[in-house]
């Protein structure tokens, strides 16, 4: 039987009544219904578990709704199924505490089983609520390893106890891959180790994604898990069974939970069992409503899972209406408390939107919330009772359960007079629901909130609930007791009572226009073109770099040019106001002559990780091509707009209020999406690259600002329409030149330079190349147009050449040809080359480790491997055949072939190309490496690896298409790196040239690499090996 788990009359219930509205087959009870009974919590809650201990039912989720899960951990708990508490513990004190599980021992204790990617902890205690303290010693002692049986990934723990009392482990993810599954492994007595382990494959779990449940009825085991992907509609839950053991085998039944045809009910998922007498109850998680970008705002359901005769599990229609066990109906008490707030009148300082409105706050429904339309300042809601009523309890249920927020109540008779009812400006406990007393009389409600403990949570209620309670019936009563451990709180969670800034942090940065960057080239308008070093701050500070910019007219504005090579920091960083999840703005002018895949304008973040990075990018990847945020879904592409725009000014705003990200271009939204930060203020703002120079920009910005706050509308109209041409132009009369440098008997660099000698830099003019020793220079096919003043030509090993260029500029007006005349000397050069054709060759070594082959076949070297890999740590190294090298070089070769390429599908993380390697030091090594790397587009990938440089990466986002010939010249300790399609035709490869001090005077080892960075095996394949040095 459904029951309605609360009345949506203007009477509710703190517990079941005989008179609670049954609920009718066609399902009207809707997501915002008053009084609807799911979500069971007010709060954004995953993965639960259910169990029940003595009279009491505690729920163990994941804390959601914080981008990424991220703790502390907390538990709620009730009597009645109706009114729940909710309590942080001490323990685990990692950044996630994700799927917990809660299992009661003989002897009375609790062991608590829970995950962080991609292991599992068991910690002990002696009460379900803690405090807890790893059950294996010390705090961080690790119970089940990843891969602990082999193709499991571990996350997900859920423990089965059979009738003997064998206790079975189960976990797994991403168990969808060919010969993967769910891990189970059988528990020791000691409970610390294990004496039997299996992998349960996904050919009898079909589709297997994660969130193993294993139970047992009538001799039948139940293995129930979740399939498709937790962040959207198509996660679900499905079962198989065995008659055999709890380890299987099973045979595959069907899904039994799913998504509702309207979409107001989806991700249904990661679920729990309750056992009530006969009947079988699903605890699981929806995505809340509106459903976030992530899919991470998940909430906690309960319906009944029925059985055929059979035994098998009869399809559950998912309902907003929720239920009670069958006991507690069975048991249902009369009406004791009316909730005198509930279906009364809101009004509201400022809403959100819609989907957050004043009277959601009173309509006992934990799918609703009203929520302010700022994340800062204080905001209120009034509730109006009709006509004064006595009342002495108010229950508050704020948006973040496990985070203190900052509050005053008021109550008043007229509307007009107000008297403080409790004030709560200085709290700084968290939980749900808070519950203020005072005797009163009063016909309105006024809750103020004043701050939250984390910078970009609103102000937002779940549900307020008013009693008059009474000596014999006081409704506190319901609630469970369980006191926090606020010693073990505190050693477990320091932060646990800090706000993350004062609101003084946000009127000091208010006083300058919540202005934080403010850059123009304006302020360098000369008339021609000029050279900085430095580019000040308007609000104050420098950016600076080791390489100048220039600043020029380009399309009618002011703009400094960043031609790929520059990377410039600032001397200052972002104040606390950036911090979690910060509302901010970008405001920018840009132009991109020529776009590429990912190109980095500016990056506002010091740290790589999930949600922390705000980088501001340029490029044509569809997925980040514009914003990165290190999240599959909360970064941004606007490929079509951007291609559209090449070679024209852009004005670009990128603004977010704490819930939804706005971009827009010249003056139109273009895209919105609602998500969850937690930023980090930057030590320092990059420009022109990512913090690590990886990505770099090659085009114009003309002004570039960054605020501590969101902008409306009207505000990024103004922006917009805000002056910024200019009608200065640019000439250039100075005497120019050629300038060769020799790089191998059939590669020269040919560069522009002025009277001074120095290379021409400037993205107003255009170069086309040429080389040839049979023809005149007008006569000869020259190179496309671009805006480098240098470029590498092939001489096809001819050692007599005419170089030649031709330089117009952008108006047309200015077109200038320039010959030179070069001779390459015979015997320059030292020449080590190898084809592969089958005659020996003198390599110096070979790194071949356990899982690796080398061969040579068909006129290539193929390197064979798995579990290999390149870090800091060299005895991890993956395949490298080398030679030896001391001082300058040039060493280039042939990615001739890959495993996958056929069907273009690269297995893992297959990879090779040239390396130049510094393994001299016992610790730590040194890496320079450029190869392919197919896998996520990345294409040509350029990497660095140093104890004190950290693993920077430059894709070049082609894929497949991938450039196959790869070089590496060194000059001093700068090292310069280009692609090539065809070996003739080289580019600088994003990120060149890389400064590598420590590699000063050192002999390195330089050839042929290959890696996987994981099990899978892969191969590459390679061609026409060929290093020079200058005699």
């Amino acid at each position: 039987m459904k029951i309605f788990m609360k009345a949506a009359a203007m009477l509710t219930l703190l517990v079941a009544t005989s008179c609670a509205t049954q609920v009718k087959e066609d399902n009207s009870v809707k997501w915002n219904t008053p009084g609807a009974g799911n979500p069971l919590l007010p709060g954004y809650f995953a993965d639960p578990t259910i169990k029940k201990f003595g009279d009491t039912y505690y729920i163990y989720a994941t804390t959601d709704g914080t981008g990424n899960g991220y703790g502390p951990a907390q538990v709620w708990m009730s009597k009645d199924f109706v009114n729940w508490k909710n309590v942080t513990m001490n323990w685990p004190t990692t950044e996630v505490v994700w799927a917990p599980d809660v299992v009661q021992q003989p002897d009375g204790t609790y062991r608590y089983y829970y995950c962080t990617p991609c292991v599992i902890y068991v910690g002990e205690s002696d009460s379900p609520i803690g405090p807890w303290k790893n059950r294996l010693g010390a705090p961080d002692a690790i119970l089940v390893e990843d891969r602990f049986v082999h193709n499991a990934i571990t996350l997900d723990p859920q423990l089965f106890r059979d009738d003997d009392g064998s206790e079975y482990l189960y976990f797994g993810t991403w168990g969808i891959y060919e010969g993967f599954g769910c891990g189970v492994a059988k528990l020791a007595e000691d409970g610390k180790s294990f004496t039997d382990k299996k992998l349960i494959l996904n050919t009898e779990i079909k589709d297997f994604f994660e969130a193993p449940f294993v139970f047992k009825r009538n001799g039948i085991y139940y293995f129930t898990y979740s399939s498709g992907s937790c962040h959207d509609h198509t996660y679900r839950v499905q079962y198989a069974t065995s008659t055999e053991g709890p380890m299987g085998p099973y045979e595959y039944k069907g899904c039994i939970l799913e998504y509702t045809e309207d979409m107001t009910i989806q991700g249904t998922g990661h679920h729990s069992m309750l056992v009530d007498g006969d009947n079988y109850y699903i605890v699981y998680h929806r995505h809340g409503l509106p459903k976030s970008l992530h899919g991470f705002n998940r909430q906690v359901c309960i319906d009944e899972m029925k059985f055929d005769e059979n035994g098998a599990i009869l399809k559950i229609d998912p309902t907003h209406e929720g239920l009670l066990p069958a006991s507690l109906v069975q048991n249902a008490q009369t009406a004791k408390f009316e909730n005198l707030a509930f279906g009364a009148k809101v009004t509201a300082s400022s809403v959100y939107s819609d989907w957050f409105k004043p009277e959601y706050a009173v309509d006992d429904n934990n799918a609703t919330l009203w929520r302010a339309k700022n994340c800062h300042g204080a905001e209120s809601i009034t509730i109006d009772l009709g006509e004064a009523k006595e009342f002495n309890q108010i229950w508050t249920q704020f948006e973040y359960t496990v985070f203190f927020y900052q509050y005053m109540i008021e109550t008043s008779e007229d509307g007009k007079t107000w008297n403080m009812y409790a004030d709560k400006r200085d709290n700084v406990y968290q939980g749900s629901p808070m519950i203020d007393e005072g005797d009163v009389k009063a016909r309105y409600i006024r809750i103020t909130i004043t701050d939250t403990q984390k910078n970009g949570h609103f102000p937002a209620i779940w549900n307020v609930k008013v009693y008059k309670a009474t000596e014999g019936a006081d409704p506190k009563t319901l609630l469970p007791d369980g006191a926090v451990d606020e010693e073990a709180l505190l050693g477990g969670y320091p932060w646990i009572h800090k706000k993350d800034i004062e609101p003084e942090e946000h009127e000091k940065t208010a006083q300058q226009g919540n202005k934080i960057v403010d850059i123009n080239a304006d302020d360098y308008a000369q008339g021609k073109s000029i050279k900085v070093k430095e580019i000040a701050n308007r609000t104050g500070g420098v950016f600076t770099g080791d390489k100048e910019v220039i600043v020029e007219v380009k399309n009618g504005k002011y703009g400094f040019y960043f031609n790929g090579q520059q990377n410039l920091k600032s001397d200052f960083g972002l104040p606390k106001t950036i911090t979690y999840n910060a509302p901010h703005t970008i405001v920018a002018w840009t132009l991109n002559p020529s776009v590429g895949g990912i190109e980095t304008v500016a990056e506002f973040s010091t740290i790589r990780h999930d949600f922390s990075t705000l980088e501001f990018r340029q490029g044509l990847d569809s997925e980040e091509g514009l914003i990165s945020h290190i999240g599959w879904f909360e970064n941004a592409g606007a490929e079509k707009e951007i291609k559209e725009g090449e070679g024209q000014w852009q004005h670009w705003v990128i603004t977010f209020d704490g819930y939804t990200e706005r971009v827009y271009l010249n003056g139109k939204q273009i895209l919105e999406r609602n998500m969850f930060l937690t930023l980090h203020p930057a030590q320092y703002i990059t420009l022109g690259a990512s913090m690590d120079g990886g990505n770099p920009f090659s085009g114009y910005i003309h002004s570039l600002q960054f605020y501590d706050k969101a902008f409306s509308a009207a505000d990024v109209k103004a922006a917009y329409e805000e002056k910024s041409d200019t009608d200065d132009k640019i000439s250039f009369d100075g005497e120019l030149a050629l300038k060769t440098r020799i790089l191998s008997p059939s590669l020269i660099e040919v560069m522009v330079v002025d009277e001074k000698g120095e290379k021409i830099e400037s993205g107003l003019l255009t170069y086309q190349f040429g080389t040839t020793s049979d023809k005149a220079a007008t006569e000869c096919a020259m190179s496309e147009g671009t805006n480098n003043s240098s470029l590498l030509l092939s001489t096809d090993g001819k050692s007599e050449q005419k170089c030649f260029v031709t330089i117009t500029d952008d108006s047309g007006t200015f077109k200038k040809t320039l010959t030179l005349d070069v001779n390459i000397p015979e015997g320059m050069f030292t020449h080590f080359a190898d084809d592969f054709s089958g005659n020996t060759h003198n390599w110096d070594g070979v790194n071949l480790p356990k899982k690796a082959t080398v061969s040579v076949e068909n006129g290539v070297l193929k390197f064979t491997s798995a579990g290999t890999n390149f870090n800091v740590n060299k005895a991890e190294n993956g395949v490298l055949q080398y030679k030896e090298v001391k001082g300058d070089f040039i060493v280039q070769g042939k990615v001739a072939a890959m495993a996958g390429e056929e069907e273009k599908k690269s297995p893992a993380y297959n990879e090779g190309g040239i390396l130049v390697l510094d393994d001299s030091n016992a610790s730590a090594q040194t890496i320079l490496q450029i190869g392919a790397f197919p896998s996520y587009n990345c294409g040509n990938m350029l990497t660095v690896v140093g104890p004190h440089i950290g693993r920077p990466q430059f894709p070049s986002a082609n894929g497949w298409d991938y450039n196959p010939y790869v070089q590496i010249e060194r000059i001093g300790d700068v090292f310069y790196i280009r692609t090539s399609f065809d070996g003739k035709t080289w580019t600088d490869k994003a990120g060149s040239p890389v400064e590598l001090k420590e590699l000063a005077g050192k002999t390195l080892k330089v050839g042929f690499y290959h890696t996987t960075y994981s099990d899978t095996e892969g191969w590459v394949a390679f061609d026409d090996f060929n290093l020079w040095q200058k005699k």
